[in-house]
């Protein structure tokens, strides 16, 4: 019999190829996000395969499944009742049995955001200044954004997702960041807290003035 006690507690940053070898597997994903060798938003989204792409490996022996799976994926025990507990946060964390159809939801959702973006691109925005057409995207990908960390479909690994996600979306929105290191993280906590409150301001402006300063 295995002993998933501990898998639930996993975290990549104690990982000793955590210091090289997933700062190559993040530029080299971004690469091929910028190089356009990656499905664009109208044929799907799921962050799954970036997951296992990123942190294969990084895992303990008795714990692989629990890469490239959201938490409360049935088949992977260690997934099943996998909650997350943040003190100073209750709006994070879906319940484990919810991940999966609030991923569902936000996949909808993000490929019709992109959707409308480049209807609006093709009408009224084109004749929006850049700056304009920033300010536009930022309000739905803050959302986006948000939203995919509020769930925390990953035991962990989800910042490193949604940055990549966002790196996705501004590149096919026509934005492509070409300075950012996604393995960094962003300094957006209290914004992103703010956000799930319903001050949806704070957020929009941190995210554009960092995506500004990347392209």
């Amino acid at each position: 019999m295995r002993d998933h006690t501990h898998c639930k507690y996993w975290t990549y940053e104690t990982h000793p190829n955590r210091a090289i070898e997933l700062p190559l597997r993040c530029r080299s994903l971004t690469a091929s996000v910028l190089a356009g060798h990656t499905p664009i938003p109208g044929s799907g989204f799921d962050t799954r395969q970036d997951h296992k792409v990123m942190f294969e490996g990084m895992t303990p022996s008795t714990c692989t499944c629990i890469v490239g799976n959201y938490r409360g994926t049935g088949d992977c025990p260690d997934l099943t009742h996998c909650p997350v507990g943040v003190d100073d946060d209750h709006r994070l964390g879906f319940d484990p049995a919810l991940v999966g159809i609030a991923m569902v939801d936000l996949e909808e959702q993000f490929v019709q955001v992109m959707d409308v973006y480049h209807v609006w691109l093709k009408g009224d925005g084109q004749s929006a200044t850049p700056e304009r057409q920033l300010k536009k995207f930022v309000v739905k990908a803050a959302y986006i954004f948000e939203r995919f960390l509020t769930i925390h479909p990953y035991i962990d690994g989800n910042g490193h997702c949604a940055r990549l996600m966002l790196f996705r979306m501004l590149t096919w929105a026509g934005f492509p960041p070409v300075q950012w290191d996604i393995d960094q993280k962003l300094p957006l906590y209290e914004q992103i807290k703010d956000h799930r409150k319903g001050q949806r301001g704070p957020l929009m402006v941190a995210l554009t003035v960092f995506i500004a300063s990347v392209l």
